[in-house]
């Protein structure tokens, strides 16, 4: 018979569509996740059919149901549509677990997100029917079972509730078709209490069930006939009052995928590794990227008896561990493993020596090279730069990091310039752009910090690089003039310069016979204050001669920027 579907304090509704099943790797929650527990919406959890029920969520909501296991999630139904407010996996209409269909057992942590770390949670409450609703007398039915609270003993009496709920028909009792014990005083159709004090065993009584229904069916026959009513036990959560965490434990339920919709095969080894905390090293903890060598995995075991797991990397047995007491499991890579692409699974042992591999496998990367600047512009130690111009910086790989404490230009006294940052993860190019023009004829230094990772956290090696500002000095007037003609041969050549500059001198500055390359005697003398250099002949030019000036890119400014090198020509008179 399928159970019939009552539940405590929850509307009759069920989600319409199910959910494709896919293959989703076991991930950890991340520390900083936002979680109310038990929160605000009702989360009800039927662990013997795996299912699980929330509601309280607006039409626009997706949620995401998970359930955990030692910190593991174990089991994901993503983006699932409300009806009515209410959300459901894993039954006709609802969604669908992926990949795996989760063994729901007590103590296992159930989450409903409505964003990756928003969300509410409730655990599984640890209460089971032992022994299904059964007819003493004429008039009483008894129902037996256990209930245990989460750090052990006895669950409080209010948390726990039996039910007997009929299949059709409604009892004669009480006209409705849900029979409820609960505690002494409280008001049920009948009472449960614990067998003794200290025991976890209880008993749950019905007496005045003599009445009979329109099918002739007494209500005792009724509440004990295994094809007419199911027998629940219940934990009505750490507030009962409030009854925003249900757990409802449903005798001789069927686990497993709620077919047709649902195929996911019933999880029977562990749960696909995941990397831990500590190994997942990437920006993200979903990427599976890691700089360790030997990353340590995570997850947890299907059966309650396991004894220990098995790691295998790449089909190759990589290190075991012991289950821990919670279900959960963690091993560390038992070799070094090399950079690139891995897959890893794992084996679950029963005392029995048995080994079940886990259903499905986690590819993950593991990246121990850090990235490096293969481009920089303006270039290392460049001369006159734009004082509007950009500074970029290439990457060899995705980088993590960048801005503007981690990216900085600063002046030639060493303070920083403020300048925003822009990232192009096309060209893996990182842009820096002055909000300033920056000072001339100076001396500018850029940082790369340690602050810059790649996607699996390796920082890059901090360095720097220096440039210096423009303009470049330029000859602004010259004379002679270029190809002038009839100039005296006693007559100095001069050269009107753009800004102050040094290294003018003989050698800088010359003057040869154009037609012979002879070097003319003479002494050359530099003006800074009205920047002109003058050569001065030391003998009279020779008549209707062409001769070539000449002023060398060694003349520099004061910030190293080289002169235009310049020469022109000009000719003798009589």
């Amino acid at each position: 018979m399928k159970p019939a579907r009552i539940r405590p304090r929850l509307a009759a509704a069920v989600t319409a569509g199910a959910l494709i099943a896919l293959a989703v790797p076991t991930t950890v929650v991340p520390a900083f996740a936002v979680i109310s527990d038990p929160g605000t919406h009702i989360i009800t959890v039927f662990p013997e059919r795996d299912m699980v029920s929330a509601e309280g969520y607006a039409a626009g909501d997706r949620p995401t149901i998970q359930v955990l296991r030692g910190g593991a999630v174990i089991g994901t139904s993503s983006v699932l549509t409300p009806v009515a407010g209410i959300v459901e996996v894993n039954h006709p209409g609802g969604g669908c677990w992926e990949g795996t269909t989760p063994d729901i057992r007590p103590g296992d942590v159930v989450r409903v997100l409505t964003a990756p770390d928003v969300g509410d949670q409730t655990f599984v409450g640890n209460v089971t029917v032992t022994q299904r609703a059964t007819k003493i007398n004429a008039n009483t039915v008894v129902m037996k079972g256990t209930a245990v609270a989460a750090g052990g003993g006895q669950l409080p009496a209010d948390q726990l509730e039996a039910r007997v709920v009929a299949s059709n028909q409604s009892f004669a009792l009480n006209g409705r078709r849900t029979l409820r014990a609960g505690a002494p005083g409280s008001g049920e159709d009948g009472v449960v209490v614990y067998d003794g004090p200290g025991l976890t065993t209880w008993t749950a009584t019905w007496n005045g069930l003599a009445g009979v229904g329109a099918d002739g069916l007494s209500d005792a026959d009724r509440a004990a006939s295994p094809t007419s009513a199911e027998s629940r036990g219940m934990w009505l959560g750490r507030d009962a009052a409030v009854g925003n965490e249900v757990t409802i434990f449903e005798y001789a339920a069927i686990g497993g995928p709620a077919g047709p919709e649902c195929t996911a095969p019933l999880a029977k080894g562990p749960s696909t590794p995941d990397l831990t905390a500590a190994s997942d090293t990437g920006r993200l903890n979903t990427d599976n990227i890691t700089r360790s060598t030997t990353p340590s995995f995570t997850g947890a075991v299907a059966l309650p008896d396991a004894a220990s797991v098995n790691l295998y990397i790449d089909g190759v047995a990589s290190g075991s561990a012991s289950v821990a007491a919670n279900g959960s499991y963690s091993i560390t890579s038992s070799r070094a493993l090399a950079n690139g692409r891995h897959t890893v699974t794992a084996g679950e042992v029963s005392p029995g020596g048995i080994e079940t591999r886990s259903v499905g496998s986690l590819a993950f990367t593991v990246d121990t090279v850090a990235p490096v600047v293969t481009a920089k512009a303006p270039a290392i130690n460049s001369l006159m730069v734009s004082q509007t111009a950009n500074v970029t910086a290439t990457f060899s790989e995705p980088i993590a990091g960048i801005g503007f404490a981690s990216f900085n230009l600063k002046n030639s006294e060493g303070a920083v310039i403020a300048a925003p940052v822009t990232w192009n993860a096309t060209t893996r190019a990182a842009t820096l752009n002055p909000n300033v023009t920056l000072n001339p004829d100076r001396k500018h230094t850029v940082a790369v910090t340690a602050g810059i990772t790649d996607i699996a956290g390796n920082p890059i090696v901090a360095n720097s690089w220096v440039f210096t500002t423009g303009p470049r000095p330029v000859v602004t007037a010259k004379s002679p003039a270029a190809n002038a003609t009839g100039v005296s041969r006693t007559a100095n050549v001069t050269a009107t310069i753009s800004e102050r500059v040094t290294g003018v001198a003989n050698g800088t500055f010359a003057l040869r016979n154009a037609a012979t390359g002879a070097l003319v005697s003479y002494a050359v003398s530099y003006n800074a204050t009205t920047r002109v250099a003058t050569l001065n002949p030391n003998v009279t030019l020779a008549a209707n001669t062409r001769y070539t000036a000449t002023i060398s890119a060694s003349i520099k400014d004061a910030g190293g920027n080289p002169l235009s090198g310049l020469s022109w020509s000009f000719t003798t008179g009589r």
